[in-house]
């Protein structure tokens, strides 16, 4: 058999209680268990009897100037019945003067409300400081304590009866440990037994919202408490008893006057916890359990939990953070069917949520796209197929448990999500053999991150850099190749980067065509490579590719054998790829490059951009969402996707190198 557990209403047994003690004194002065059936008697006895009721039953729940009005007609009614018992009328005109105030008072502060103005009208404000006055003073516990005093000071004074000093100070006791009660933090039950009452009820549940989120209307005397505050508590639908709810304060705010809190469950305690009662929420306030349950629950890390519009690929959550610290490109985590999902944040913006009729509540909706599980022996994300439930709690990531596996060439590190240690790979071979564009502002990366790649590069490939600016040589090693030795320098072991420089940085005739030259020049090397069976793996790195390979609508001269020849090279990009031949593009905005060469760029590296044509080239690329981030990336960050990157989908990276 299971235990026994026999329960009753505390608030129930202390009125008990106080009457069982008043029948006691009452027989010890009077020997009669009750008082006599006079008018003034009933009444005497009938508001310390009001005064009880009031405390325990009625003013935990609700107080305003409608119960003002219900407290104090009743008593006008009586004092009018007894007025022939005082016998200084004075004495009856202060009394029923005071509850006629109050009666005006509170009549008078519902009139004046209106709905249709601010609460900032001075109606209303008159209206909100009467309602205040009101219910401070027309509460049950001040009123009914006013008329048992006064009455029985009245008995003392002989103005009513004489009553002996003993029996009035048992009153007054009486009296004044009824007022001791306070029947809003009480509990609901007693427990007959081992239970002990919590004292740390903050208040009632009022409904669940949604999955894990449930609704808190705040005890009056515990509005103290604050977002991020660690809870318990049972829910009455639980089918089992054997366990708790453990959450976290989400959000407070003000309803109707009144304050409420949303308390979002994190996870479930299997342990004993019988003292909690059901619908009730504890906050969990000694210092070494709170401690210990933020830390388990990741309370640190807690940024929100996900709302209506998420997709398969992307989510949106209502942000919630301890610490304020979240940015653009943080990695996020959630757990949803048995897998740990990760998410990178792409944008914020901010949102009113709507509470009942006129009420609002601020908050700020993130947004953030799916990148996966990971999948350390690929070193990748691996997509899941579907969305989170709303009010899933989201986590800012916390990948140190993640050991990386070691990778070598043509696997090449380019940077690491922010703020993690997790890498975004790219396979070199597969970034040259399929074409690799580096787009960005000036300043933002693009050409030490090309110098990166150019000295892995010299693994196995050659590599050929047309310049203009002059700026290469200072950095990179390379052979000083003309038209006439290129083909020693692709066949020979000696270097493995060359460099042609050009004398003017616009696209005249002739530029265009001298490198339309050079193109052909190692378009046929290659060819003729590959047919011989000796194929070569050759990079060409086009800087400032809009002078090299412009966009027709940019060319500086207007004839159409320039319009050819540029035409001629990105059929070129487009059949080098099968002699080995790769290109890497660099470029500060797409409107400016040919689209037939950049189209064949299998593999993008975003780094900061502003302008409009150059976001609805890439959205083709890496989405709308990502495209919106491009203007606030910070430097040396960059959007990558493509063929050759290990993950294959798009994502924000930090490409900075510490020294």
């Amino acid at each position: 058999m299971g235990k026994f557990q026999f329960y009753i209403t505390n608030r129930f047994i202390l009125f008990i209680l106080a009457c069982s003690f008043f029948v006691g004194i009452h027989y010890l002065f009077t020997n009669n268990p009750l008082p006599d059936t006079s008018t003034k008697n009933l009444w005497f006895y009938s508001g310390l009897f009001m005064l009880l009721f009031s405390i325990l039953f009625i003013e935990p729940y609700y107080s305003s100037p409608k119960n003002v009005i219900t407290n104090t007609i009743p008593l006008v009614l009586v004092y009018l019945s007894v007025k022939g018992s005082f016998n200084h009328e004075a004495a009856w005109w202060v009394s029923i003067g005071v509850i006629l105030f109050l009666l005006a008072m509170a009549i008078l502060s519902l009139a004046l409300s209106n709905q249709q103005f601010s609460p900032e009208a001075p109606v209303n404000k008159l209206s909100n400081w009467l309602k205040n006055l009101v219910v401070m003073f027309g509460q049950g516990k001040v009123i009914y304590s006013f008329v048992f005093i006064s009455i029985l000071f009245l008995y003392k004074a002989q103005i009513i009866d004489p009553v002996g000093d003993s029996y009035m100070l048992m009153m007054v006791g009486l009296w004044g440990g009824t007022l001791l009660i306070n029947s809003k933090s009480m509990h609901s039950r007693f427990l007959y037994g081992k239970k002990k009452i919590n004292t740390d009820a903050i208040g009632e549940i009022f409904g669940v919202q949604s999955k894990k989120i449930f609704l808190v209307k705040l005890f009056e005397d515990r509005k103290s408490i604050k977002k991020f505050d660690v809870v318990k508590f049972k829910y009455s639908m639980q089918d089992s008893n054997e366990y708790a709810i453990r959450g976290v304060v989400f959000d407070t705010y003000l309803l109707n006057q009144e304050k409420w809190a949303k308390v979002l469950q994190l996870s479930t305690d299997n342990g004993n916890n019988q003292t909690f009662d059901k619908n009730i929420v504890y906050k969990v306030s000694e210092k070494d359990e709170r401690e210990a349950l933020e830390k388990e629950l990741n309370i640190e890390n807690f940024v929100g939990v996900i709302i209506e519009g998420s997709t398969i690929g992307s989510v949106k959550f209502e942000y919630s953070k301890k610490v304020d610290d979240l940015q653009e490109g943080d990695l996020l985590e959630l757990k949803t069917g048995g897998k740990r999902l990760f998410y990178q944040v792409v944008g914020g913006t901010t949102e009113f949520e709507k509470l009942e009729n006129k009420n609002e509540s601020g908050f700020i909706e993130g947004e953030a796209l799916q990148l996966g599980e990971w999948q350390n022996e690929q070193l990748s994300f691996q997509k899941f197929g579907w969305v989170p439930h709303i009010n899933t709690p989201v986590f800012k990531a916390d990948t140190s448990n993640i050991e990386v596996q070691a990778f070598k060439y043509p696997e090449y590190q380019l940077g690491v999500i922010p703020n993690t240690q997790l890498p975004s790979v790219i396979n070199l071979h597969d970034a040259v053999s399929h074409h690799l564009a580096l787009l960005g502002v000036t300043g933002s990366g693009k050409s030490f991150l090309a110098r990166e790649i150019i000295r892995e590069l010299g693994n196995d490939t050659k590599v050929i850099c047309v310049d203009f600016t002059g700026e290469w040589r200072k950095e990179i090693e390379a052979l000083a190749l003309t038209k006439d030795n290129i083909n020693d320098f692709l066949t020979g072991d000696e270097h493995t980067t060359g460099l042609i420089e050009l004398p003017v940085m616009s696209n005249t005739v002739e530029v265009i065509a001298a490198t339309e030259r050079l193109f052909s020049t190692i378009f046929d090397s290659a060819k003729a490579a590959y047919d011989a069976d000796d194929p070569l793996k050759i990079c060409l790195v086009l800087e400032e590719a809009h002078t090299i390979v412009p966009e027709s609508n940019f060319l500086g001269v207007n004839n159409w054998d320039s319009k050819a020849i540029v035409n001629k090279m990105g059929q070129i990009a487009l059949q080098g790829r099968k002699y080995g031949v790769g290109l890497m593009v660099i470029a500060q905005r797409t409107a400016n490059v040919s689209k037939t060469v950049l189209t064949q760029c299998n593999t993008i590296v975003c780094f900061q951009a502003f302008d409009e044509t150059s976001f609805i080239f890439l959205s083709n690329y890496i989405g709308g969402s990502l495209v919106q981030a491009l203007p606030n990336l910070n430097k040396y960050h960059a959007v990558v996707t493509g063929k050759a990157i290990r993950a294959n989908i798009p994502m924000i990276v930090n490409l900075e190198r510490k020294v």
